[in-house]
């Protein structure tokens, strides 16, 4: 049982696995370049064999960074155990050109050296058949877990898990089942840290059970504290084992320049990509906690500027009830907080769709007439909309406002827009909620599947709503008497 966090492998060490040898004398380092010791250092321990070829550790994990060599590791192990080995190989990447990028590498170090290459047999270049063989049995097969080729069978005698943040559970079960037969079987996880959007769910559960686990072997780049300061090169160096050798300091100032520009959540992203923040339970939620942390601000709301939204999760089954609405005129000695000034909000009310829907009714009934009610439920729209009060203006968002909704909302908090007071059922649904793609924009999504997230949803149609649709003004009364 391994696991190593942020191994300062920087002094000189000779190549003793059989992996770090190869890549000592073989692969194609790049103009100029050589192997460095952090690399050595890493295939000597990860790689290391008994006397009768037997891998010490049958699960390989790394996570780091980006640019931080991870194409010339794949490339080192994958012609070592082609050519000494005469193994057969499976790399699975998440994207076609991640898995093309890996294949180029592996072809180039083979090609460009006349003894490796006089054992060349043949190979596929295109995106389903991306392969290599050699005259004496070594082979590699490598796809896009995108493919319908993705869970080609056969039997191999190492699986390589590339974009390993990427990866699901349910994917690296079958490979498991269907590809590794074999008594000396070596699988590799590497990658890098999970962004907002990945949809792995796996990759942080091997790198942290690793302790507990004699036959893995874990090294991780990164931090784990997301207030980490972004200008301290000492943490670059301690999480990026080229820098400064191949990554050159000027590259992360205008990195750091550019993350500065975009505000709080441009510095989590320089965490992620450059620092390599790291969630050990979970992948990000899509509101940074620091961020969120700022919006909170006990302020009194004007009820007749309410905005409802009526959310249903179909994951978890559940109703949820949101309210968003702008801030009331606030004077405290010296301060003012003007009339509109911020948009504030809170879940109402979330229970399971099998529960009577009279609290719903009763809590919108509570409220001004004429306000504006959002129904989000699918295909509980119509019969939601038959418990509700008559004086309600219902609203039903399309595809785009929906997605509109969620960005918007994250915009008001960024920009200060939006406050909350803390409320522990949201602080929960702002944990559990991932940013996930949807055509050019993104969406939340649940972490955790057994957890809800239609309080979130809810308010953040709402407070989008009452953002960009001004505040009908109440007019105050006037009595003539004639």
């Amino acid at each position: 049982m391994v696991y190593i966090l942020n191994p300062n492998w920087r002094r000189k060490v000779k190549p003793k696995s059989a992996v770090a040898k190869f890549a000592a004398e073989y692969v194609n380092w790049g103009p100029g370049a050589h192997i460095l010791p952090s690399q050595i250092a890493f295939f000597n321990n990860a790689f290391e064999q008994d006397s009768q070829g037997h891998w010490k550790y049958s699960i390989v994990a790394e996570n780091a960074p980006r640019q931080n060599s991870k194409t010339k590791k794949l490339t080192a192990l994958v012609t070592e155990a082609m050519f000494v080995n005469h193994a057969n190989v499976f790399v699975s990447s998440h994207e076609s050109e991640s898995a093309r990028k890996v294949f180029n590498d592996v072809f180039d170090t083979i090609t460009r050296n006349q003894e490796l290459k006089s054992e060349l047999d043949k190979y596929g270049s295109g995106d389903s058949k991306m392969s290599i063989s050699l005259t004496t049995g070594g082979s590699v097969v490598f796809r896009s877990r995108k493919t319908n080729l993705a869970g080609l069978g056969g039997t191999y005698d190492i699986v390589i898990f590339d974009e390993a943040q990427e990866l699901r559970a349910d994917y690296d079960a079958m490979v498991s089942k269907t590809l590794m037969t074999k008594q000396n079987m070596l699988t590799v996880y590497i990658g890098t840290p999970f962004l907002a959007n990945s949809q792995g769910d796996i990759f942080n559960r091997i790198i942290d059970g690793a302790e507990d686990n004699p036959n893995i072997y874990a090294v991780r780049y990164g931090i784990d504290d997301e207030s980490t300061p972004i200008d301290d090169e000492r943490i670059w160096k301690k999480t990026n084992p080229l820098y400064p050798d191949v990554m050159p300091r000027k590259a992360f100032q205008d990195a750091m320049a550019k993350a500065n520009q975009s505000g709080e959540a441009g510095k989590r992203d320089f965490r992620i990509q450059n620092l390599g923040l790291w969630w050990k339970d979970t992948i990000p939620s899509a509101i940074p906690l620091d961020l969120w942390g700022k919006a909170v601000s006990d302020l009194p709301n004007d009820p007749d500027t309410n905005v409802a939204a009526i959310v249903f999760d179909p994951i978890c089954g559940r109703l949820a009830l949101s309210l968003a609405s702008s801030t009331a005129e606030v004077r405290s000695g010296n301060e003012i907080t003007d009339k509109w000034q911020y948009i504030t909000g809170e879940i109402l009310g979330e229970r399971s769709q099998n529960e009577s829907w009279s609290w719903i009714a009763k809590t919108v009934e509570s409220m001004p007439r004429n306000t504006d009610i959002i129904l989000d439920a699918g295909g509980l729209n119509k019969a939601l909309e038959a418990v509700l009060p008559n004086n309600m203006n219902v609203i039903h968002l399309s595809g785009s406002e929906f997605l509109a909704s969620q960005q918007g909302f994250y915009d008001m908090i960024e920009s200060g827009k939006f406050k909350h007071t803390n409320q522990p059922d949201l602080m929960d649904e702002v944990r559990n909620a991932q940013k996930v793609k949807s055509g050019e924009m993104w969406k939340f999504s649940n972490i955790d599947k057994s957890r809800s997230i239609a309080g979130l949803k809810a308010l953040s149609e709402a407070a989008w709503y009452r953002s960009v649709n001004t505040p009908r003004e109440k007019k105050p009364m006037v009595i003539i008497h004639g």
